[in-house]
């Protein structure tokens, strides 16, 4: 899928503003300061730069990027559902077996219908998971991901889940092997 968007970028040798159009695939990973949906993303000065999404992926490092645009914004967000989650004492930790393959793409994609904004799709995935961000971080990165443009969060997130998905699970399995590694923090 192909998102077309158009970001507007100061140059810090004049006042001019220049308008760009940026024609990226949803997977893209080039890695703008600010994308169109308004995000600052990791890289700009904006209070992410040490994020728990940026400690999650870095995990990874070259071998698989973080996301960009919608698509990144996206990502963020499956990974702090997930990490969100109580797998303790919550009633998905029963249902391990079938988390990754139904339950989590299910309430992740009926979410997209249901919800206009961000907001309320994250009210609602969050909620029938007992999902909760877990610490000052994670909320403050959540409340800066849920001001993103909605629109095509939500399409990236209905139509790309998948692979979304996957991403997320493999993201959590290297956090899980580095956790479980001696002498890894």
């Amino acid at each position: 899928m192909t998102v077309t968007t158009t970001a507007t970028t100061a140059t810090t040798s004049s006042t001019t503003t220049a308008a760009a159009t940026d024609t990226a695939t949803i997977g893209a990973t080039t890695s703008p300061t600010t994308d169109a949906t308004g995000w600052a993303g990791a890289s700009a000065a904006g209070g992410l730069e040490d994020s728990p999404t940026d400690r999650w992926l870095a995990v990874l490092g070259e071998r698989m990027t973080p996301l960009t645009g919608p698509a990144g914004v996206a990502e963020r967000l499956l990974l702090l559902i997930h990490y969100g989650i109580d797998w303790q004492n919550g009633w998905v930790s029963r249902y391990r077996r079938t988390y990754w393959e139904q339950l989590l793409p299910d309430r992740v994609i009926t979410a997209t219908y249901r919800a206009g904004t961000l907001r309320r799709w994250w009210r609602d995935v969050a909620s029938e998971l007992g999902s909760a961000p877990r610490n000052a971080a994670e909320r403050t990165e959540l409340e800066q991901l849920l001001r993103a443009d909605s629109t095509p969060v939500l399409m990236a997130l209905r139509l790309e889940t998948e692979a979304l998905l996957l991403r997320t699970r493999i993201v959590a399995d290297a956090v899980r092997d580095t956790r479980s590694t001696p002498g890894a923090s």
